[in-house]
């Protein structure tokens, strides 16, 4: 009889014949989760495919069996996209992860669809954040810092 040790990684479950590699694997951790009522997109970028949507994160859904390293969650959308509505409440939208970065902190506040998720959330009583493209911060730092559109680079 032949005994074989494999060893698994906690977090998403995948098993390794090299402890190294399982070690590895649990080093990558469980994936940033972040505040319900974050807001992101990039309604300050006019060329972005997402211009005219404001984001919200909605729920977190991490370290499980189906998800492990990523945040599959999702995320409420304001839109201003003609015969398109928006999604607020029970419904949902989200892509397989959710993994903000700079890139998501390009918000316009005087964009309507950014003014509607605000209006929306704190009707909620749910705390707004904004996403800074590192972290998240509360609505008034968002607010006090200044944030103007900035021309988009000309190609």
């Amino acid at each position: 009889m032949k005994k074989i040790v494999k060893y698994q990684c906690e977090i998403c479950f995948q098993v390794w014949e090299e402890k190294k590699n399982a070690e590895d694997c649990e080093a990558r951790g469980l994936p940033e989760e972040y505040p319900i009522g974050c807001l992101y997109g990039t309604t300050n970028e006019p060329d972005s495919f997402y211009a005219r949507i404001t984001f919200a994160v909605a729920r977190n859904i991490m370290g499980t069996r189906m998800s492990g390293h990523m945040n599959m969650g999702s995320s409420w959308a304001c839109r201003d996209i003609p015969g398109v509505g928006d999604t607020l409440g029970n419904l949902r939208c989200g892509s397989g992860s959710l993994s903000l970065s700079d890139y998501d902190a390009n918000l316009d506040p005087e964009h309507p669809t950014f003014k509607r998720m605000v209006d929306w959330l704190q009707s909620q009583d749910i705390p707004v954040t904004v996403w800074d493209g590192e972290k998240a911060i509360s609505l008034e730092q968002f607010m006090e810092k200044g944030y103007e559109k900035e021309a988009s680079p000309s190609n």
